[in-house]
């Protein structure tokens, strides 16, 4: 009997020191939780979120220009992916391109189909965190995009919407509220931006419309290699005549080359100009096709910046290059 009770008071004395254990372990294992938690809380998710750095993506020169003005006196960087000469109509991502979307805290596009190749990225992949320009751009001056006589639905708009000022400045604006929905603790500073780069816009208005009002009536047509003025045109009183097309097609068909040439020879066309992301001979072939309707027509000596900015000042901001092109369409056509 008293062994029958010894073995028993063991029983028990183990299972009260195990559940004892157990008791005292609790608390270490909650706090270890606690702490565990508070780190995965703590942990950068980024290396712009550890060191406060706004990083930006910009797609176009265009774009980047807004970027850079907005974002002074602040710690952001903006990559920017077709620099000079690079065509955003045929821009395809590159392995660190892709990498780049993936580390931006934001992307920023032009939109209406200008980065034809960045669609899926823009638009699925990376679509939480793109925004594009022609979100803010105005309804009721937006050009439908007619290619062969027909509007595409997949891209029913003009995508060249920084020819057109008033409207690019709206683009601005939204830009800037954007900015302030990313990064709160310095809208003051994006505010500020705005509001004076908005003005720049809005006197480089006013200075290109007394510049082209120079032009006569008779002139006012600009004749280039791929349809990117139309904005332009429908805010300054011209017209344009392209022989690729809005989107910037890498070839001219005979007939559509011939069909140019036999306008340019109607109207008495003076100039035809360049573009600094297009082929020469393009513009040189037409320039032949003209002579042969028997009219004479000169290239302009200086390339219009259709779809980028230059490499070199004063051509290297957007204000530098929209400026450079009025200066040559008004010098050339006078």
């Amino acid at each position: 009997m008293a062994i029958i009770t010894l073995t028993a008071f063991n029983v028990l004395r183990d299972s009260i020191m195990s559940r004892l254990s157990i008791l005292l372990l609790c608390p270490v294992f909650a706090l270890l939780g606690c702490s565990r938690n508070e780190m995965d809380r703590q942990a950068p998710t980024s290396d712009s979120t550890q060191s406060g750095t706004l990083n930006l993506v910009a797609t176009t020169g265009q774009v980047n220009a807004a970027l850079k003005k907005l974002t002074q006196g602040t710690d952001a960087k903006v990559k920017l992916f077709c620099g000079p000469g690079v065509d955003p109509h045929s821009f395809s991502a590159s392995t660190k391109d892709i990498q780049a979307m993936k580390d931006a805290d934001a992307i920023f596009y032009n939109g209406y189909h200008l980065e034809a190749k960045l669609t899926n990225y823009l638009e699925k992949t990376f679509a939480d965190k793109s925004w594009a320009m022609s979100n803010a751009f105005p309804a009721d001056v937006r050009l439908d995009w007619v290619e062969d006589g027909a509007v595409d639905p997949d891209a029913p708009y003009d995508p060249h919407i920084w020819n057109h000022l008033p409207g690019w400045s709206v683009c601005v604006e939204g830009l800037a509220d954007r900015l302030c929905e990313i990064d709160p603790k310095n809208e003051a500073t994006y505010r500020a931006n705005c509001d004076q780069y908005t003005q720049e816009l809005k006197n480089l208005h006013e200075w290109s419309k007394n510049q082209i009002a120079a032009i006569p009536d008779q002139r006012r047509v600009i004749v280039s290699a791929h349809d990117a003025f139309n904005y332009f045109a429908e805010v300054y009183g011209m017209k344009t005549i392209a022989v690729l097309g809005i989107g910037n097609d890498p070839e001219a068909d005979i007939k559509t080359m011939r069909d140019v040439a036999g306008k340019v020879a109607e109207l008495k066309i003076p100039v035809i100009f360049m573009e600094n992301i297009n082929n020469p001979k393009v513009t040189r072939a037409l320039q032949e096709a003209s002579e042969s309707k028997g009219w004479k027509v000169a290239i302009a000596p200086q390339t219009l910046y259709s779809d980028d900015l230059g490499e070199k000042p004063p051509q290297d901001t957007f204000i530098g290059a929209f400026k450079s092109n009025v200066e040559v369409i008004s010098d050339s056509l006078k």
